[in-house]
């Protein structure tokens, strides 16, 4: 028998996973709820609206903070969908292919033909056949 000891190695499987922090939220959504209570506080806090403005501003301000934080669509935190949406919207929706500088350079008519210009002309290309020694066969001769 050897003495060899085996070594394991741990190999992490939660990356992919929310890690709760308090209350089953993640600290991100911890630290958002106490950001987004905080400007609440300072809305609540202002001296120069009336009363009737602050109360309602306060508890809107709280309200969609704390959708905005905790609200999670198909695993995702609302930020990835407006991500995605302006990345969407920024996107053109039809791709249309031109020819690059380098193409253009091979050929010297790219510039007086533009129903061509992206296609090589085939009447141009040489192709020579270079015969290795190991693939000439030789024809037998007959001998009378």
């Amino acid at each position: 028998m050897s003495n060899d000891t085996h070594v394991v190695y741990a190999v992490p499987t939660h990356l992919r996973e929310r890690e709760p922090f308090a209350f089953g939220r993640t600290v991100g959504e911890v630290a958002k709820l106490v950001a987004i209570g905080f400007v609440a506080a300072q809305v609540l806090g202002q001296d120069d609206l009336p009363t009737a403005v602050r109360w309602p501003a306060a508890v809107a301000v709280l309200v969609i903070g704390a959708l905005w934080a905790l609200v999670r669509i198909q695993h995702r935190p609302l930020e990835e969908w407006v991500g995605l949406a302006f990345r969407y919207g920024a996107t053109p929706r039809r791709r249309v292919w031109r020819a690059g500088d380098a193409d253009l350079a091979l050929s010297l008519e790219a510039g007086a033909d533009q129903t061509r210009r992206s296609w090589y002309e085939l009447d141009r290309v040489r192709v020579r056949w270079n015969p290795s020694e190991s693939s000439v066969v030789e024809k037998p001769v007959a001998r009378t």
